[in-house]
């Protein structure tokens, strides 16, 4: 009972801020107002916010009515106990979404809310059925970690239309659906400064003769961190050269086959980029068939970058063997996925967070990073 009554208060406070929005945006002024606190957001990527504007009486109006929402949910009873949470997994396969999922789990326990899952095991129609589930179960806020950020925009539709609201989880949706926060990493930002610390280390006259692994095609992340290292090496054309590129659709077999494919091609080989730590094994197996894993700084090492921050790769570049990773936060972001819900599902405010992120190379790891033990 006093979930729906939550969510009848949400909707109605959505639609009063709705229509407030329109009145503010109506007329033949020239300015807009600006964005309610509580209005879900476009599902577009965030980008960095410029300097707030003053706000409108529209938009103060809008903010009563927030106010006036979080009030109403306050008087349905609407504690953090009283709060179930949806999460749908693309799956769980990397030591990144293991602690993603661990750390949300905890999360919901220490605040007392009601946790349910599904994992669709890079499904996307699957992934949508269980989202249609949650709303079904008439859940008070969906995490998405999602298979496909364009996929699941009809699900997301679904739950703007039963006033639930979504927080994604590591991967922005497509355009079309209302999300009312995405918690993401700079994925390109992260790649480039990565590139870069390669660049700082190496001495002039050295060329590097590169194998790009993909992620998926269709990933979001997937596309930023290949463009991050696409865009970041054509800076640096006497130093670096794509000699291939690999999709492997996060699979480790695949990234295995491009390994030994690329090297028997092209023997000349001597830097790899991993998009995800979770390939990494499979990177190292091939090298190790081809008698090419050599420690930073001995003859015919193999420079590796990758990305994540997983135990795998803390301990490889502990070894000497891999020379850096970028780090995104997956412990802090799964703990504001979970912050956001319950915000979100008390009709408060919910705001994008993108992770910057750090470097842990083979010259910092001791100095700066000696208790970092990955995840």
């Amino acid at each position: 009972m006093k979930k729906e009554m939550l969510r009848k208060a949400f909707g109605i406070a959505m639609a009063s801020v709705m229509a407030i929005s329109m009145v503010g945006c109506g007329g033949g002024g020239s300015s807009s107002s600006a964005a309610p606190a509580s209005e879900p957001k476009s599902s577009a990527a965030p980008e960095a916010s410029s300097a707030p504007e003053e706000p409108s009486s529209a938009a103060s109006e809008a903010s009563s009515a927030v106010e006036s929402a979080v009030s109403a949910a306050s008087e349905a009873g609407a504690e953090a106990s009283d709060i179930t949470i949806g999460v749908s997994w693309c799956a769980i396969e990397s030591q990144m979404w293991a602690e993603y999922q661990n750390t949300i789990k905890a999360e919901c326990e220490s605040l007392g809310v009601t946790y349910t899952e599904s994992v669709a095991e890079n499904d996307v129609q699957k992934q949508n059925q269980q989202i249609e589930d949650f709303i079904s179960q008439g859940v008070d806020a969906i995490i998405i970690a999602p298979a496909d950020g364009e996929a699941v925009v009809s699900a997301i539709q679904e739950c703007n239309e039963a006033n639930i609201p979504v927080i994604m989880a590591n991967r922005a949706a497509g355009e079309g659906c209302e999300v009312y926060a995405t918690i993401s990493s700079d994925n390109k930002a992260m790649v480039k400064r990565e590139i870069e610390y390669i660049v700082s280390i190496t001495p002039e006259g050295t060329k590097y003769r590169c194998l790009e692994l993909v992620g998926s095609l269709t990933d979001v992340n997937a596309i930023a961190r290949q463009e991050g290292f696409e865009e970041t090496i054509a800076e640096y054309p006497d130093m670096f050269e794509l000699v291939s590129t690999v999709p492997t659709e996060w699979k480790g077999d695949q990234a295995l086959a491009g390994v030994q494919n690329t090297f028997s091609a092209d023997d000349t080989v001597n830097f790899i980029f991993s998009p995800s730590d979770a390939l990494l094994p499979s990177i190292i197996s091939g090298l190790q068939q081809l008698d090419k894993y050599a420690k930073v700084g001995e003859d015919g090492h193999i420079t590796l970058v990758t990305f994540d921050g997983a135990a795998d790769a803390v301990d490889a570049i502990r070894e000497g063997y891999v020379d850096v990773v970028s780090v995104q936060d997956a412990t802090n972001q799964a703990k504001l996925c979970v912050q956001a819900a319950v915000d979100a599902a008390a009709g408060k405010e919910a705001q994008d967070y993108t992770d910057a992120g750090f470097e842990v190379s083979s010259q910092n790891i001791e100095s700066e990073y000696a208790d970092f033990t990955g995840y």
